[in-house]
């Protein structure tokens, strides 16, 4: 037996359309699959997540999670948020540098973003800048480095196998 979940036909193209006319240049707006993917420079990241909440095309209410991506070349900070009435799931991605590992918080725009994006810090390092309790949600604060980053190594042990 396969259970699939309903979901109501949305019309992508006009939501992205509708997007890019309020974001007018901040971002770039592209599709992938259901998702509409927002393209957004740091500088720009909180005003742009602002229109994805409260445009009538998107009105994204709903923070589901942060992801952090290291790809060696740079940092990502991937967040998805989706409309509960409009059914528009949308994807914000912004970039940092390892050397400067930076973006700006969500918290102020979702409250939902404060542990997803401590999350994220503690194992990516990307700094939040502006969030309300920046500080690691698994690790302790003492812990050297952030264990998903690919430059990350892990510290000596002293234990011995036996």
């Amino acid at each position: 037996m396969v259970l699939s979940a309903h979901r109501p036909t949305i019309d992508l193209d006009a939501a992205r359309a509708a997007l890019e006319r309020s974001i007018a240049g901040r971002a770039k707006v592209s599709v992938l699959d259901d998702t509409l993917v927002v393209d957004v420079d740091r500088a720009n990241l909180v005003e742009v997540a602002r229109i994805v909440r409260d445009d009538p095309a998107t009105r994204c209410d709903l923070y589901s999670v942060n992801a952090g991506v290291d790809t060696g070349a740079e940092l990502r900070s991937v967040t998805f948020v989706r409309g509960t009435e409009t059914k528009v799931f949308v994807m914000l991605r912004t970039s940092c540098t390892e050397l400067d590992p930076h973006v700006p918080s969500l918290a102020g725009v979702w409250e939902g973003a404060n542990w997803p994006e401590r999350e994220t810090y503690d194992m990516f390092g990307i700094e939040f800048d502006g969030h309300p309790d920046l500080r690691r949600i698994f690790l302790e604060e003492s812990f050297p480095g952030h264990p998903l980053r690919k430059s990350f190594l892990p510290p000596r042990s002293d234990a011995r196998g036996g």
